[in-house]
């Protein structure tokens, strides 16, 4: 048995690389220009290396891609990471030269625990990134700054057969707070 939980979290920690990876690798499809927005044509298409496919800047906004806005959470907390801390500072490099006129700011929650609390709990998530964008000093000129928590929607996880620790570890990618950017 604890032969099979090893091999499970060691699948799991394989695949997690692998895909954080592959998001990071979509991200550099994208050309870049040397203070790291993407590169547009004339007619507004985004510019990609001549390796990669035409679906490179189809998940970027503000020149970022989705995987790089979103920022993920320890179990039961709304303290920002030294990972998600990185992340945002290179959203905010983005969101600064990108002329946003609306940022949203939404927060999740996994399903362990009593809804009204994920609610709160996704809430405190999305003000804790909210705060820090803004001591940062991205501010949206005559737009929206808006921030929401939907506790326990939008699953991206696939646990259904796990428990206990398990289950926690399982749920990490619905323990977050994605950044949506309308320029």
């Amino acid at each position: 048995m604890k032969m099979l939980k090893t091999s499970t979290i060691l699948a799991v920690a394989g695949s997690l690389l692998l895909g954080v990876a592959a998001q990071a690798a979509a991200f550099k499809e994208a050309v870049h220009s040397t203070d790291g927005n993407v590169v547009r044509s004339s007619n507004g298409n985004c510019v990609i290396t001549k390796w990669d496919g035409p679906n490179a800047c189809g998940n970027l906004v503000a020149g970022v891609d989705y995987e790089l806005r979103t920022v993920y959470f320890d179990f039961n907390s709304a303290a920002l990471t030294p990972a998600a801390k990185t992340k945002l500072d290179a959203l905010v490099k983005a969101l600064k030269t990108s002329g946003a006129k609306e940022v949203r700011i939404v927060g999740f929650a996994d399903q362990i625990g009593a809804a009204s609390y994920n609610v709160k709990l996704s809430k405190h998530r999305a003000d804790a990134v909210s705060s820090y964008l803004k001591r940062k000093g991205v501010a949206v000129n005559k737009g929206k700054f808006e921030v929401k928590g939907l506790g326990a929607t939008d699953s991206k996880s696939s646990c259904s057969a796990t428990k206990g620790n398990e289950l926690k570890a399982c749920l990490w990618r619905d323990r977050r707070v994605e950044v949506e950017v309308l320029n």
